[in-house]
């Protein structure tokens, strides 16, 4: 063959990209939204945790913080650098502290030097003991050079600081549930760092580990986390031997305190008969049994000795993160499965019907010699052009656009910064791979099949398919009422059943996605609310401290029996953990004093059927969430472990519709029962009245002195708002790759319908078919296929949205399962608008058709 003739060859090959630019730009942007939304989830989930690993290698995150209630001895940090070896251990201290006399609370750290280091935002670092650093989330509260006062300050040498700087904790990064406190509102609303040296405290408060073992392994993975559940098991052991040993020496100072008390009492009271001034003997007895005194309302307060060893996930912010790093890859497991299998069925389809429309043009060539390589060569640059434009241009927004958003969704309500991406050649030459296979691999499996011809038949047109007898026409009531036009569309959809298959598949994919979207929306939409707006009705839950002095007890009984109170109900308050999946998840036990009071503050009711759920003898209620991951019913029993290592098997009577947390509730009958002991009050449900601030009051009720606990509702809903929010933008996100899906697929299919039916459209005028006719001739098959793709989308929209609002959930949260009549509407509406608009670019191209294309005759 001559270097002219390959010249003509790929003249012609270039020419097919402009010939027929619909069906060429149609099969790009399907490879383009197929690679984008491949590669650009694919890659979220790891260009996540790669940044998060980054930012916690930058500031050395610790592996563990230990702290104790009692503070740590000399025995305690020996038993530490023990358990430490081939680590950094970081001793400090901490201190929470309101500010100015106000609701807002600090917990006040003591500077690090290596481990969970602070980044400054603005300003710098104390280098001063009146200098403190605040994160930057109270920026707008306070500003740099202004000095605050602490209110607790027991432990610090002064009580007035200087703020100096703004920073970035590295051990607190959720923003709205940075922790719980013993002031203010019994919320955290941030931290601050001062240096060690303006602490005064004898014992320090928390140690830091950080070991060297862990320090290049993904924090993400089993591995580290197999790491750090074996030293903080072998650690925790270490530190209850301590604990008891502490606790004897406590009972052991006590009593020789005590004694030494006694008998200075008795040569006062000897010295005394004797006649002897004792006015400094007396005084300093009084400084005695004030001592002891106070150490003995001091070991009242805080119990028995305890040791709190945790690690990263402790952070609810660090827990947040990688659960929604990991939760995204349940999305990318489905999404671009679904969207590269529609886009792959309509390529396939596209490049096929292009090929038979080329035939009698291959039969030519064939006829002057040349070879069926030279051939194919036209359909090969073709496809192999249309599919890696549409993979550059998707590949680019894949691996630097939409992970930075879905980043960006994800950690609205989390401090980490710096977003960093990684490039993968592994997904670029998967995406590549499948969507050559998608549109060259068609090509050339239907130029294998034209190819196998003879040149003579390929010279002549391609006789159409014959028709015969549909189904339809067996059901006569319905076939002798249609008109001669619906019957002749419906005999070509059925004639051509892979054209009809293709298209109805394509459409019901893009319909099934969109309702995937919608339907997370609508199980995301107003569960705060309903949580805590229909079911919860008080406002928050104050846990008592235990042993109350008889101050205490009369100030919280004041403040109970104030006018901003609308009620409150007394309850025994419980908070244990349970293993789950090897997650620990905690359980709220909440047993009423009047079991029949219960619903005024907590709405018990069964989700499918809304009938009222009351307490009773027979077992415990359980919230829903639970129920499902324990997979259990009413019935079976529930083994919970309580704080002193008893287990307890509970019945399960009913279970209850609750979308945040996991509670389990009970009368005191079945709780004096099951339990083994007494039922005591601890708590109160306590709902405010309707003009009541919520953390005034919470402050004013920690300042009775006489609580240990306050669980806020509104701080509840913030936190699920704030996930619900985060998802939202990523199903919103979604929904627009769907939506961009639809227009593409439907736009691909009716350019091709279009292009490949040129002649029979101008037989069809030539006929004396108006416009509207011969649009409405040609189009009708699209509509009546787009309702049954949109039919058959329905179902697939249903199990995806299941299969994806049972996994995409947190573990301590439930999503709203159903789809809303809204949410069909939508899906539905959306293809039919798109079709409805391509209907229009449709009859405009019918208008312009030339006529004479029906009078060229191929012999």
């Amino acid at each position: 063959m001559s270097e002219m003739s390959k010249k003509i060859l790929w003249k012609d090959a270039i020419n097919s990209l402009t010939n027929s630019w619909g069906r060429f730009i149609g099969i790009m942007l399907l490879m383009a939204v197929s690679a984008f939304a491949f590669i650009g989830l694919k890659m979220a989930g790891p260009d996540m945790r790669n940044t998060a690993q980054s930012y916690y290698q930058n500031v050395n995150l610790a592996d563990l913080t230990v702290s104790s209630n009692y503070g740590l001895d000399k025995n305690d940090l020996q038993t530490l650098r023990n358990h430490a070896k081939n680590s950094t251990l970081d001793l400090g201290y901490l201190q929470d502290t309101s500010v100015n006399n106000s609701k807002t609370s600090l917990r006040l750290l003591s500077e690090t030097k290596n481990i969970s280091t602070n980044q400054v935002v603005s300003g710098k670092l104390p280098n001063k003991n009146n200098q403190i650093a605040i994160s930057y989330l109270l920026k707008n509260k306070y500003r740099l050079g202004e000095w605050i006062k602490l209110d607790d300050h027991n432990n610090l040498k002064t009580n007035r600081f200087k703020v100096v700087g703004f920073i970035r904790p590295s051990e607190y990064t959720d923003k709205s549930n940075i922790g719980q406190t013993t002031v203010g509102t019994g919320q955290l609303s941030g931290i601050a760092v001062v240096k060690k040296s303006a602490f005064n405290s004898s014992n320090y408060s928390i140690a830091r580990i950080r070991f060297d073992k862990t320090k290049n392994l993904d924090p993400y993975s089993s591995a580290y986390q197999r790491i750090i559940d074996d030293k903080k098991k072998k650690l925790i052991k270490a530190l209850d031997r301590n604990g008891r040993t502490k606790k004897i020496e406590l009972d052991k100072n006590l009593v020789s305190a005590q004694k030494q008390l006694n008998q200075a009492r008795q040569q006062v009271q000897l010295a005394e008969v004797n006649g002897l001034n004792v006015v400094e003997q007396k005084a300093q007895l009084e400084k005695q049994e004030s001592k002891l005194s106070k150490q003995k309302w001091q070991i009242k307060q805080l119990g028995n000795v305890s040791y709190y060893v945790n690690d990263r996930k402790n952070d609810p912010g660090y827990d947040t993160y990688q659960s929604n790093s990991e939760k995204i890859e349940l999305i990318t497991d489905i999404f671009p499965v679904f969207l590269f299998a529609v886009a792959a069925l309509v390529s396939f389809s596209t490049m096929t019907r292009f090929i038979d429309e080329e035939r009698q043009n291959i039969g030519v060539l064939r006829a002057l010699g040349y070879s069926k390589l030279d051939t194919s060569l036209k359909f090969i640059v073709y496809s192999l052009t249309a599919a890696l434009t549409g993979v550059l241009i998707g590949a680019i927004g894949g691996y630097w656009l939409l992970p930075r958003i879905i980043f960006n969704s994800y950690t609205a309500n989390l401090t980490l910064t710096n977003f960093q991406t990684l490039f993968s050649w592994k997904y670029l030459f998967l995406t590549i791979l499948i969507a050559v296979l998608c549109t060259t691999g068609a090509a050339l499996i239907q130029l294998f099949l034209v190819l196998r011809a003879k040149t003579s038949e390929l010279l002549l047109p391609k006789p159409p398919k014959n028709g015969s007898r549909i189904f339809l026409e067996r059901i006569k009531p319905l076939w002798q009422n249609l008109s001669f036009n619906y019957k002749v569309t419906l005999r070509n959809i059925f004639r051509y059943k892979v054209k009809m298959i293709m298209t109805i598949l394509g459409i019901a994919g893009c319909t099934g996605l969109l309702m995937m979207g919608f339907g997370i929306r609508d199980s995301l939409a107003g569960i705060g609310q309903k949580q805590y707006g229909e079911l919860i009705k008080y406002d928050l839950v104050a846990v008592d401290k235990n042993d109350l002095s008889k101050s205490q007890s009369r100030k919280l009984k004041q403040k109970l029996g104030s006018k901003q109170i609308n009620k409150y109900l007394p309850v025994h308050f419980e908070n244990i953990t349970k293993k789950i999946d090897g997650t620990k998840q905690n359980i709220s036990i909440i047993v009423p004093k009047k079991d029949q009071n219960i619903n005024d503050y907590i709405n018990l009711r069964n989700r499918q059927s809304g009938q009222k759920i009351n307490l009773n003898n027979h077992g415990v209620v359980i919230s829903e969430k639970l129920a499902n991951l324990l997979h259990l019913k009413p019935g079976d029993k529930l083994i919970l472990k309580l704080n002193n290592g008893k287990k307890v098997k509970l019945p399960i009577s009913r279970i209850c519709e609750m979308y945040m947390g996991h509670y389990v509730l009970m009368n005191s009958n079945v709780y004096e029962r099951y339990f083994d002991q007494k039922m005591n009050t601890n708590a109160q449900l306590i709902e405010l009245k309707s003009d009541v601030q919520t953390d005034d009051f919470a402050n004013s009720l920690m300042k009775t002195g006489a609580v240990n606990a306050i669980n806020l509702n509104t701080s509840n809903k913030q936190i699920i708002d704030s996930l619900i929010q985060s998802m939202d933008k990523v199903m919103f996100l979604l929904i627009g790759l769907a939506v961009l899906l639809a227009i593409v697929v439907i736009f691909t299919l009716t350019t091709t319908n279009l292009e490949e039916r040129m002649r029979e459209i101008s037989t069809l005028k030539v006929l004396g078919f108006y416009n509207k006719e011969a649009s409405l001739y040609i189009y009708r098959e699209t509509i009546i296929l787009s309702i049954l793709g949109i039919l058959f989308g329905f179902l697939i929209g249903n199990w995806l949205h299941s299969f994806i609002i049972d996994n995409l959930a947190p573990m301590n949260a439930m999503f709203r399962p159903g789809i809303l009549f809204s949410n069909y509407l939508l899906s539905a509406i959306i293809p039919l608008a798109i079709t409805a608009i391509m209907a229009i670019f449709v009859s405009r191209e019918i208008k312009e058709v030339n006529m004479l294309e029906a009078l060229k005759s191929v012999d």
